[in-house]
């Protein structure tokens, strides 16, 4: 029986078509017509798995970044040859934990989160036996046969409580995420088998993790001059996520991020790294190497704890870079409020000198905004409470001013030449029905208090006090389309997305 000849049309992925066909001799359809869906086929077996199914030596334009958004190609060529990242002039503050305490311990947390918004720490409790473990099974994870790492996902898949595959926003990484609690979103029998002891190694690590964050939210809760338990209390039953993070070596690191640019919703993080680096702090215009430290955490304040402070501490565009020589693996600890708590300035913090400049709201309508807003290019929308799309929007600015837009669109034509033609985010995007706030968070953003004599620092949006039937009519009808062709709903869950 002769074969049937099936046609496709032309599109975006003809040119890695062609290419696989050319390297392997594929004549199977099927093969090819799994290529041309490349965005499914990441989305569920991710970069790994293509690299090794069909022998990359090029980035797939489905990963290749504007210009604007890589590092700088002198940067991804200039790789160290050593296992750790170059020393640069500024590094992230290192706080031990055991070395400090009382009054120095208090100005070292005020300095890190009002200066940085990121810092390490070292001697922070968590036995460094438990941490090489997680470590070595969260690599032996990654190194499985594709069939292995599949049976974590749920048939939820992106939006479920556990899900492996490749990372959102065509980053140059594969990510499984791990829903631990509370034990409503948990889905243990979907937690890795193997490598054997994971799942146990897994729930002691994020049993010390959660300590952890309790503890460190304690410090900063005292270094704001807060009751003790407040930024505890206000994350009410808290939601924690694990994403373990797989970077391959890519072909080229001058072409693709392994995660873009971002803040992290959620209250605060915790990140194990290994030797490799990659991760990045922008800081005062620049990009900032965060070098690896032997049984270190690198912590980073999330949006809530910025909105908590009131604008004392600072949240922070990070980044992760990719590199040719050899795979990374992290694992990142997201700490976030329950979708129910409401979120706002903390009382303690706010007086007629030092007026609230955040509405208060339910952390559930943040988290559908976060993903849909701040993501959005072009966005002019006014929810002034998402502390992230401030941060992304002068981001942006600094990129324009930096710069000179005809440079970057004779940059990208030649690429075209070449063969590489980066994919602009809205290719994929999805229209979105109406965006619902909930009353409580609409009735507190119309009698926000406009900061009067103070004016906050440029990353944080300045209100202005607003009637609900006014806000009613500045609140889009319908929102902003967003970068992926997710659901709303797996874009408010899978936070993993936007975490190093």
């Amino acid at each position: 029986m002769a074969a049937m000849t099936m046609s496709r049309p032309s599109d975006r992925f003809s040119s890695e078509i062609s290419r696989f066909r050319e390297l392997r001799g594929v004549k199977d359809q099927e093969s090819l017509t799994t290529f041309a869906e490349l965005p499914r086929f990441h989305e569920t077996k991710g970069v790994k798995e293509m690299l090794e199914s069909f022998q990359v030596r090029d980035v797939p334009s489905y990963y290749v970044k504007p210009v604007s958004e890589r590092q700088p190609a002198a940067a991804a060529a200039a790789e160290s040859t050593s296992t750790a990242v170059k020393a640069l002039e500024q590094e992230i503050p290192c706080i031990d934990l055991e070395a400090l305490s009382g009054e120095e311990l208090r100005r070292a947390i005020t300095s890190a989160c009002r200066d940085w918004g990121f810092f390490q720490v070292v001697n922070h409790g968590i036995a460094r036996p438990l941490v090489e473990r997680m470590a070595t099974a969260s690599s032996e994870f990654f190194a499985q046969p594709l069939e292995e790492k599949l049976k974590c996902s749920t048939p939820a898949k992106v939006a479920g409580p556990v899900h492996f595959g490749g990372g959102g926003n065509r980053d140059w990484r594969d990510v499984l995420k791990l829903n631990c609690a509370p034990a409503s979103i948990v889905a243990k029998d979907y937690w890795p088998q193997s490598p054997p002891g994971f799942r146990d190694t897994l729930e002691d690590y994020v049993a010390q993790q959660q300590a952890l964050a309790v503890r460190l939210l304690k410090l900063i809760s005292e270094s704001l001059d807060l009751e003790t338990n407040f930024l505890v209390e206000a994350c009410g039953d808290p939601k924690v996520v694990v994403a373990i993070n797989h970077y391959p070596p890519c072909p080229d690191p001058s072409l693709t991020m392994g995660i873009r640019a971002h803040s992290d919703p959620n209250t605060i993080t915790m990140l194990m790294q290994d030797e490799v680096g990659g991760l990045q702090v922008f800081k005062d215009d620049e990009w900032i190497d965060v070098r690896p430290l032997p049984n270190a955490f690198v912590v980073n304040v999330g949006d809530q704890l910025q909105i908590l402070s009131n604008g004392k501490y600072s949240s922070c565009l990070h980044r992760v870079v990719n590199n040719s020589r050899q795979a990374r693996t992290s694992m990142a600890t997201f700490f976030s409020p329950s979708h129910a708590s409401i979120i706002a300035p903390a009382p303690g913090l706010v007086d007629e000198l030092n007026p609230a400049i955040y509405p208060k709201f339910v952390y559930a309508d943040y988290i559908k905004a976060f993903y849909t807003q701040t993501l959005a290019p072009n966005n002019n929308n006014k929810s002034s409470f998402l502390a992230g799309i401030e941060l992304h929007r002068n981001y942006n600015s600094i990129i324009k001013r930096n710069n000179h837009n005809e440079e970057l669109e004779e940059e990208e034509e030649e690429e075209k030449k070449r063969g590489y033609a980066s994919q602009p985010a809205a290719t994929t995007r999805a229209p979105l029905g109406e965006f619902e706030l909930t009353q409580e968070t609409r009735k507190s953003y119309a009698t926000i208090t406009p900061p009067s004599t103070q004016h906050p620092p440029s990353h944080i949006p300045t209100t202005t006090r607003t009637s609900e039937c006014e806000y009613s009519k500045t609140r889009p009808a319908e929102l902003r389309e967003i970068q992926s062709s997710s659901s709303l709903t797996e874009r408010a869950e899978h936070t993993m997305r936007w975490t190093p």
